[in-house]
């Protein structure tokens, strides 16, 4: 039974699908007033109607204000508030990545924020994220922490730095950091579990970015668990000299691979360790290395010989909590139920089949993917 994930079809629960605008803003400039905003790994994706259509709100106002005189009347926290709700609601629309035009727009709310407040915490940390991922944005992000070294915002950049250098010695406390005033949204850390569980002993895990990675760091670095994996982050993966590091650790043979969409494949070939691939780096990733990805639960396999076990994948998906409180994420779990759905169903297994579809119902309906499931022919009506 072939394991691939099925990419032919309609049907993809990738990372950051169907979610609104998650972060919440602060009120209308006429009364200034600090936002509490969360990020994505935060658990920023749970606000409710009133909360969206106040974002929304905010947001119109602010494009106003970016032409107006009015912004001068936005305090730095209040101005960083508004830059981090926009990046947030930006990665969710656009599945973790950020395309041109918010990207420009991204890059005139930092701007402005830099003329209202030169120099400041907030305009070097906006600076960061504009610059993100390239060597430069780093002299920002040491800017920033120079200047107010404990402030929270601080905690998923700096963990996100001692990635890039792959040191242990700083990986181990930006993790606890994390862990302690992060606020990983707690089912990131029942999904980070399980996707441990569907990687094999000495892997190398290439992640989306901050929803899986994250907890995925906290779990190896500051709880000690799965130290045998080596934790990748696909947004750094445009750094020569990280992916030169990468490169070294896996042990890899001969050149680097000269750039970001080559790596994983070119590393796939150069060394031993086996490589996976986060369900969460969505449609994109899938569909590039379509002919060579085993579904191994909430990971794929990346291979060119064949490597499918489906008594693996049933027991990984025994095994698993399923969340369904991974916000976007836990779509996710719908691909490995509907490969070991359709491989009941032409085993003729009909009680497997049966189990089996009972729980992706229950999945879906907890989720909201039922109609998307009917109408790919996975679920019938």
């Amino acid at each position: 039974m072939n394991l691939r994930f099925p990419f032919r079809s309609a049907f993809t629960p990738v990372l950051f699908a169907s979610v609104a605008c998650t972060a919440q803003t602060n009120a209308p400039v006429e009364k200034p007033q600090a936002a509490a905003v969360r990020d994505a790994y935060q658990g920023g994706w749970s606000v409710n109607a009133d909360a969206k259509d106040k974002a929304k709100a905010d947001s119109v106002q602010f494009d106003f204000d970016l032409f107006s005189s009015t912004v001068t009347a936005l305090t730095p926290t209040e101005g960083l508030n508004r830059f981090r709700a926009e990046r947030n609601s930006a990665l969710i629309r656009n599945q973790g990545q950020l395309p041109s035009n918010d990207r420009t727009k991204l890059k005139k709310q930092a701007d402005a924020l830099s003329t209202m407040h030169p120099g400041s915490f907030e305009a070097e940390l906006a600076a960061f994220y504009t610059a993100f991922p390239s060597p430069a944005s780093y002299e920002h992000l040491d800017a920033a922490a120079r200047q107010q070294p404990a402030r929270d915002e601080l905690v998923g950049p700096l963990l996100t730095r001692a990635l890039r250098h792959d040191d242990r010695g700083q990986l181990v406390p930006a993790a606890r950091e994390m862990k302690l005033r992060g606020g990983v949204a707690p089912g990131l850390y029942a999904m980070a579990d399980d996707i441990l569980l569907s990687v094999d002993p000495d892997a190398v895990l290439i992640v989306a970015g901050e929803m899986d990675g994250f907890p995925l760091l906290v779990r190896q670095y500051a709880e000690g668990r799965r130290p045998d994996v080596l934790i990748v982050d696909q947004r750094l993966l445009d750094d020569a000299s990280y992916r030169a590091r990468i490169w070294t650790r896996a042990k890899a043979r001969g050149a680097v691979a000269p750039d970001a969409a080559s790596f994983p494949d070119r590393l796939m070939k150069s060394c031993s360790r086996p490589v996976f691939l986060s369900l969460a780096l969505g449609r994109q990733w899938a569909e590039r290395y379509a002919p060579m990805l085993h579904i191994t639960g909430m990971a794929m396999r990346l291979s060119d010989k064949p490597c499918c076990d489906i008594r693996k994948l049933d027991a990984a998906w025994a095994a698993m909590s399923r969340t369904t409180e991974a916000g976007p994420l836990s779509r996710n779990y719908a691909i490995p139920a509907a490969v070991l759905l359709k491989h009941h169903r032409a085993q003729g297994d009909e009680e497997k089949a049966a189990l089996m579809e009972h729980q992706l119902r229950e999945l879906a309906k907890r989720i909201g993917i039922t109609s998307e499931l009917q109408a790919n022919g996975i679920l019938p009506h």
